[in-house]
C-alpha cells in the first residue's frame, strides 16, 4: 500500500538491505502538510510493510471499527489492506518504510533468526494478522518509543538496516504466544479515579490542544469505553462538556485578568475561529467575549 504510494513519487532513497527486503526514507513536502492525501488501498499477498512514522498522520478506516488516527512516532505493520476501506496521510508524513516480500526475503529472514536463535513463523504472523484485519498499529508503546529513541542516535547509513531488524523483531514477536506488543490489558475499576483525575488535570494543562478520544486513550493507555465510562463518573459529565466547561472558564479568567487580544484568548483556551468562539462563549454566557470584557472592566470592587 505504502510502498505503491511512495513508488509514485520522487522518492530515491530506496535500498535494498536483503534479498526480497527493501527499505524507503521518507519525507514528504507539500504546500498544505496538514491537507489529507489518498493512498491507494492495495497490495500483493505475503508482502509486509512496517512504517516507523517520524512526522505527520496516518488515518486509516478499517471495513469494520472506527476509524484510527496514527501520529507520530508510531508504528504501522500492515500484512493485507483488505481490511482497509480508506487510508489517506498528511503532506508532511514521514519516517522509514521496510516492505517484506515473504517469499523472496524467505531464506534471508530465516538466516537472520537463526543467527539469533529464533523461529519466524510466517504462517502463524500471517493468523495473527488476519485476525487484526491485516493491520496493526503500535502507537506509543515501549516497543515502538525504544525504536525512535535509539534510532535517532544511529548514523544515516545505519539507520535503514537497525529498522529492517526491528521489523523482523516485530515479526517474531507476532509468533510469540504472549506478544510483547500486545495492547494493555484492561486496568482494575480501583484505577479508576486517580486516573480520571490525571487525565483531568492534563487536560486542563493543555487546554490549547486539540484532544480526541483515540489520542487521550493512546496517551493513558485504556480504551475508549473505559474512557469514557470513568470519565463521567469522576467528572459528571461526558468529555467533550466537560473540557469547553473548563476552556470557557480559562477565557472568562483571561478577559478579566489579561489584555490579551479576545483573538490570543481564543487560541489560549483550543479554538481556532473566531465564530466557533464566540458561539460557545454567547452559549453559556449570554453574550460574546468583547461584551464579557467590557463589562468586567466596569465592575470595580466597592470600598468598606
Amino acid at each position: 500500500m505504502l510502498k505503491e504510494y511512495l513508488s509514485r513519487r520522487d522518492t530515491p532513497h530506496w535500498e535494498n538491505v536483503l534479498p526480497g527486503v527493501r527499505t524507503c526514507r521518507f519525507a514528504l513536502r507539500t504546500s498544505d502538510p496538514q491537507a489529507l492525501r489518498p493512498i491507494p488501498v492495495c497490495g500483493e499477498p505475503l508482502q509486509f510493510e512496517v512504517l516507523f512514522c517520524q512526522s505527520g498522520h496516518l488515518h486509516l478506516a478499517p471495513r469494520q471499527g472506527a476509524p484510527i488516527l496514527l501520529d507520530a512516532p508510531g508504528v504501522l505493520l500492515l500484512a493485507c489492506a483488505d481490511g482497509l476501506r480508506d487510508a489517506r496521510c498528511s503532506g508532511d508524513l514521514g519516517g522509514l518504510l521496510v516492505t517484506v516480500d515473504a517469499r523472496s526475503a524467505k531464506d534471508s529472514l530465516r538466516a537472520v533468526c537463526a543467527a539469533l536463535g529464533l523461529r519466524l513463523d510466517i504462517a502463524r504472523v500471517r493468523r495473527t494478522m488476519a485476525e487484526a484485519q491485516g493491520f496493526l498499529t503500535l502507537p506509543d508503546t515501549p516497543w515502538a518509543l525504544s525504536f525512535f529513541e535509539t534510532v535517532q542516535r544511529l548514523p544515516d547509513e545505519a539507520q535503514a538496516r537497525y529498522g529492517v531488524f526491528k521489523a523482523v523483531e516485530l515479526l517474531y514477536l507476532l509468533c510469540t504466544t504472549q506478544p510483547a506488543i500486545a495492547p494493555a490489558a484492561p486496568l482494575p475499576d480501583g484505577c479508576a479515579a486517580p486516573l480520571m483525575r490525571e487525565i483531568g488535570a492534563y487536560l486542563c494543562a493543555h487546554l490549547s490542544e486539540k484532544h480526541t478520544i483515540p489520542l487521550l486513550c493512546r496517551r493513558f493507555s485504556v480504551s475508549p469505553t473505559y474512557l469514557k465510562e470513568h470519565f463521567r463518573r469522576a467528572f459528571g459529565a461526558p468529555i467533550h462538556s466537560w473540557l469547553v466547561e473548563q476552556r470557557l472558564e480559562r477565557a472568562r479568567a483571561l478577559l478579566t485578568e489579561s489584555e490579551l487580544p479576545v483573538q490570543q484568548v481564543a487560541h489560549a483556551v483550543g479554538y481556532e475561529g473566531m465564530s466557533q468562539f464566540n458561539a460557545a462563549f454567547k452559549r453559556q454566557c449570554g453574550m460574546t467575549p468583547g461584551q464579557y470584557r467590557k463589562m468586567s472592566k466596569t465592575v470595580s470592587p466597592r470600598p468598606f
